[in-house]
């Protein structure tokens, strides 16, 4: 049986009937319209593969396209990275909060009441310090995701911006910091390098200088190449396997930087212990916690598998591409991506508190426990508990959500950084002035 029509029998014959129309919404005329042309595109796509007589869908791919749900998620990846930089400006002036609350505590005049109000106000905002890392992953995962037929533009970005931050890091670690101990303890370049590294490393600081997030993110865009692209010159046939096994490198880089990282905050826990690193070394590690790359990789087997299980079920290719223009994909999307970071989160709590909880019945007091805890954060164990928190606005995401104006992506992280920088200013003058 030739396919008939999308959803009636006049899909390709009246265009004003179109889905769109079904879901106008007078208080909200903008996600309308992108509604409609979600499915235009659904429709010119069937009306096109109408006119090949080798087309045709089956039942499955009826039951998951033909009326399709209402609900799309109105936060696309632009909406997650505006709420990260707004998160992270709350949560330096939480940090600038805890400091006034510092300098005004050692104070002879102090006023115990405002004490008290800038001590509650830096914890209620600290809450927010654990939104940025999952949002802005999120949204870099849909940015992979939308362009994932182009693989080599993503990499070669993030390799760009990596190499680019590597250099800066450099340049400033060299020209202030290094040239700073020079004047300050009148020796060589050379002696003053090896004297910063003695500095951080006594200071338990050197992992405070891992800043370079887009190592993170290429690593990320590399496991879902190894894991989802198709080779079209070499790997062919059963060398297929070779090209997916390559998708261990990445992780195992993830999974060193997630050792080095835990090493190097060693330094400020045990007294006697000492690791560090060149500082040429440091922002080429990445520094995402390991649950959530964990998490990323379960959602780009997730992506790999479902095509797979669509046509299992009774669905064709055909169908499946359309069926990704659908609202149902997009929910079911949202939905599949909060249970995986659910129980990402679960079982990094898991895996975090249980040695702690058997250390304290076994006799082991407080300080040790809480030190274990530290230890664990150091190697980024734990902190993806962090991810039930952005739970209730994956269910607000649609991964497939897209905008015209693509030079606001652009325009954003420069406005986050000034808002960040803002945020850094004002609460130190308030804080410290009134």
């Amino acid at each position: 049986m030739w396919y008939p029509n999308l959803i009636n029998n006049s899909v390709c014959l009246n265009s004003k009937s179109d889905l769109g129309a079904m879901f106008m919404n007078e208080e909200n005329k903008k996600e309308a319209v992108m509604e409609s042309r979600s499915q235009e595109s659904i429709k010119e796509a069937v009306c096109e593969k109408e006119e090949s007589p080798s087309f045709e869908l089956s039942a499955r791919d009826h039951r998951m396209i033909d009326k399709d749900i209402r609900y799309r998620g109105p936060l696309s990846y632009r909406g997650f990275r505006l709420i990260g930089w707004v998160a992270m400006a709350l949560m330096f002036v939480s940090m600038m909060l805890g400091l006034v609350l510092s300098v005004k505590s050692n104070s002879q005049d102090a006023n115990q009441a405002q004490l008290e109000g800038l001590s509650m106000a830096s914890t209620i905002l600290s809450y927010f310090s654990a939104l940025p890392l999952p949002l802005f992953l999120i949204a870099n995962f849909a940015v992979i995701l939308q362009s994932k037929n182009n693989y080599k533009k993503l990499i070669m970005t993030y390799l760009k911006i990596t190499l680019i931050i590597y250099v800066v890091f450099i340049i400033v670690y060299y020209h202030y910091v290094v040239l700073f101990i020079m004047r300050i303890y009148e020796c060589s370049f050379i002696d003053a390098r090896n004297l910063s590294i003695e500095i951080f490393t006594a200071l338990g600081k050197q992992n405070g200088l891992v800043v370079n997030v887009f190592v993170d993110l290429l690593c990320c865009v590399l496991i879902m190449l190894f894991i989802d692209y198709k080779p079209k010159k070499h790997f062919q046939g059963k060398k297929i396997a070779l090209f997916r096994a390559l998708v261990l490198l990445p992780i195992l880089y993830e999974i060193g930087s997630a050792v080095l990282m835990g090493l190097l905050g060693m330094n400020a826990m045990i007294a006697d212990f000492t690791f560090s690193l060149p500082p040429e070394i440091l922002p080429l590690i990445g520094k995402k916690p390991i649950g959530m790359i964990f998490g990323f990789v379960l959602i780009c087997i997730y992506t790999k598998m479902r095509e797979r299980l669509y046509i299992k079920k009774g669905g064709t290719p055909e169908g499946y591409a359309l069926y990704l223009k659908t609202n149902r994909n997009s929910f079911r999307f949202s939905l599949y991506m909060a249970i995986f970071f659910f129980v990402i989160a679960i079982l990094d709590f898991f895996i975090v508190f249980t040695p702690v909880v058997i250390a304290v019945n076994n006799g082991e007091n407080a300080e040790f426990a809480v030190k274990l805890l530290d230890v664990f954060e150091g190697f980024t164990l734990g902190k993806s508990l962090c991810l039930i928190l952005v739970v209730p606005l994956i269910m607000l995401f649609s991964y497939s959500k897209q905008h015209e104006n693509k030079q606001l992506d652009k325009l954003l992280p420069i406005v986050g950084i000034g808002l960040v920088l803002i945020s850094i200013v004002e609460t130190l003058f308030f804080g410290l002035l009134f």
